[in-house]
């Protein structure tokens, strides 16, 4: 892969435009579906972290490869410590 191919080629910098632009219109058909409002959906925003956070086991749209699932469903199963001295 080049560096800054996308600066260099303008074909490259037209592709990504447009599988932004695909990605978008996808996250915006998800929102409707399911009726929230998650974000960006990428995992730096803290709305789509809070989404996935709540919402991790209740709906099939998650990229469960994804670094950002997978910390928060690990974390999720994980039983506290606190809850076995109670």
């Amino acid at each position: 892969a080049e560096h800054k191919a996308d600066l260099n080629h303008p074909i490259v910098s037209a592709a990504s435009i447009i599988a932004k632009v695909t990605r978008d219109r996808e996250i915006e058909k998800i929102k409707q579906k399911i009726k929230i409002d998650f974000g960006s959906g990428y995992p730096a925003d803290p709305k789509t972290q809070a989404f996935i956070k709540n919402n991790h086991d209740k709906y099939d749209i998650f990229r469960t490869t994804w670094k950002t699932y997978k910390n928060i469903a690990q974390t999720k199963q994980q039983t506290s410590l606190n809850t076995f001295n109670q």
